[in-house]
């Protein structure tokens, strides 16, 4: 029998068997004889080691430890170790190392894993952990700061979901709701809460229809923002602010306003007890939206008539333009300089001083009008006006008055080119009067005697007392006009005076100055009116005469 070549065994057997194996491996596997040769590699540990020759080199060049790895008696066992690429880089792997004998040549099967891979999904799959744990921590801190933040806050604060279930919610809005206060926890829904507390009985606030206010109080928690004002039981005052947040969520917020009802209804009261008229206005408009008693006690109209109107309305002739642009003309709180007139319901004029007071609520604007009726003031002032100008005793223009008007008169005339004529009249037989039938009959002598020259006056002339029997005439006319006035004058004294049942008979002499001829100023004019009178005087009385001084 002929002896078979060792060489040719391991031919044959890699050939047939162990191509077959690695073939059918779809790891990374190879074949090394006891030599530390590379008898085969499949294609899968080209792709690990990079391309270059592998077949009938030392295996030692690929995994450089595998003497050490290879110095054991086991049959199958795995190590952890280092290939070297054919670029000379170093990756790390795990060898599945198999051995076996056939017909006396011992041959080792490697299967080689990768560990790069394996090591980025492990590091992956603990920084992912790491990650979400840092996250849940960070979620858990900033939901204990906003618990601590809403508790800080000095009011009740409420936090949903986007399926109006609770989230979070301070002490203050569990001690505001006691009935409820048990039952709040994550996840609950509002509705459920709302149920709850309209079924023990014991809701803060009155409520008639139960249902119908659930499902009317669901409506206003559902829109974007919903403000409400809410009294309870115990006579306090909430103010509800709810506001949908981006992702669908909701915050509420309850504010104790008690104290700001109760300031509020202090101040209705002093606006409504105010004995100085009050309207509240509307600032683009000045219509009238709220107004105290005295306001209608002095306009005379109601209440529904008085909201229908614009406080400019109330003004007389063009007075409500004016003061409507006054009003835009200020930028603040203003102090009235200004007498206004008012109408009433019965069609009386009423002086008033308005006080501005801009009120700012929100984005609404309003004015608060104190309003002051300085009528009789204004009637006070304008008889003190009418006493310094004018003679107590007949009600003529005093001496005062008719020089202002005499400088008027010739200042204006110097512009027109007109004349002026002044009267100087001085009554004939008056003295007697007195000494005969007394100072009462003299004095209603003196009242006839002003009533009679004013009847026999154009328009626009003006007779004024100058003092005792002494009268004075201004006139817009000239020489021959002024004789006729005087005339009239004359014929008009000469006629019997009855007081009582005496007959009193009486007459006037006139001295006339005409300007410009007989001077352009007041007091030249007068005393060449008065130089005048006494040559009337001196020719008989109960006649006139002119001036004969020239400028």
């Amino acid at each position: 029998m002929g002896v078979r070549c060792r060489r040719c065994e391991l031919t044959d057997f890699t050939s047939a068997d162990a191509q077959v194996f690695l073939g059918a491996v779809p790891s990374a596997s190879l074949c090394v004889n006891a030599g530390g040769v590379i008898l085969f590699a499949n294609e899968a540990v080209l792709a690990i080691a990079g391309p270059g020759p592998l077949t009938r080199t030392p295996v030692s060049r690929l995994l450089p430890q595998w003497h050490a790895l290879s110095a054991t008696q086991a049959q199958s066992y795995r190590r952890e170790t280092v290939l070297l690429r054919h670029d000379g880089s170093a990756i790390p792997v795990e060898l599945s190392i198999v051995r076996w004998d056939r017909e006396g040549a011992s041959l080792t099967g490697v299967v080689i894993r990768d560990l790069i891979d394996e090591q980025a999904l492990d590091h992956m799959r603990l920084e992912l952990e790491r990650q979400r744990e840092q996250v849940l921590a960070e979620a858990e801190a900033a939901h204990r700061r906003l618990g601590f933040i809403i508790d800080m806050l000095p009011l009740a604060v409420c936090v949903f979901d986007a399926e109006d279930k609770y989230v979070l919610w301070n002490a203050r809005y569990a001690d505001l709701y006691p009935e409820i206060a048990a039952h709040l926890r994550p996840g609950i829904s509002f509705r459920d809460i709302l149920r709850i507390s309209l079924d023990s009985g014991e809701m803060p606030e009155k409520v008639e229809d139960g249902d119908h206010w659930l499902e009317q109080r669901m409506a206003k928690h559902a829109l974007p923002v919903s403000q409400e004002e809410q009294m309870l039981r115990d006579g306090r005052w909430l103010r509800h602010d709810d506001r949908r947040t981006p992702d669908g969520g909701a915050i509420g917020m309850r504010i104790d306003i008690t104290d700001l009802k109760r300031r509020e209804d202090s101040m209705r009261q002093l606006f409504d007890a105010n004995p100085m008229p009050m309207m509240l206005c509307a600032l683009d408009t000045l219509d009238i939206i709220d107004l105290n008693q005295a306001a209608i006690a002095l306009y005379g109209f109601s209440r529904d008539e008085l909201l229908g109107k614009a406080v400019t309305d109330l003004h007389v002739a063009d007075e409500g333009a004016r003061f409507g642009k006054a009003i835009v003309d200020i930028d603040g709180d203003s102090e009235s300089r200004t007498v206004w007139r008012h109408r009433t319901a019965a069609g009386e004029e009423r002086h008033v001083l308005i006080y501005v007071r801009f009120l700012n609520e929100g984005a609404n604007r309003h004015l608060l009008l104190t309003i002051a009726d300085v009528s009789d003031r204004v009637q006070a002032e304008a008889h003190a006006t009418h006493l310094a100008h004018h003679d107590a005793l007949t009600g003529l223009p005093n001496r005062m008055r008719f020089r202002q008007a005499l400088e008027a008169a010739l200042v204006a005339a110097m512009l027109s080119g007109e004349e002026v004529a002044v009267h100087y009249l001085d009554l004939d037989g008056f003295k007697p009067v007195n000494d005969t039938f007394g100072h009462a009959t003299g004095d209603s002598v003196l009242k006839q005697v002003a009533e009679r020259l004013t009847g026999v006056l154009g328009e626009g002339d003006l007779v004024a007392r100058l003092g005792g029997d002494e009268f004075a005439i201004l006139q817009h006319a000239s020489a021959a006009n002024a004789e006729a006035v005087a005339k009239r004058c004359i014929q008009a004294l000469s006629q019997p005076f009855s007081i009582a049942d005496d007959r009193i008979d009486i007459s006037a002499s006139i001295g006339i100055a005409v300007s410009p001829a007989n001077g352009s100023d007041p007091d030249g004019l007068m005393s060449a009116a008065d130089t005048a009178l006494y040559q009337a005087k001196a020719e008989g009385k109960n006649t006139w005469r002119h001036s004969r001084s020239q400028v």
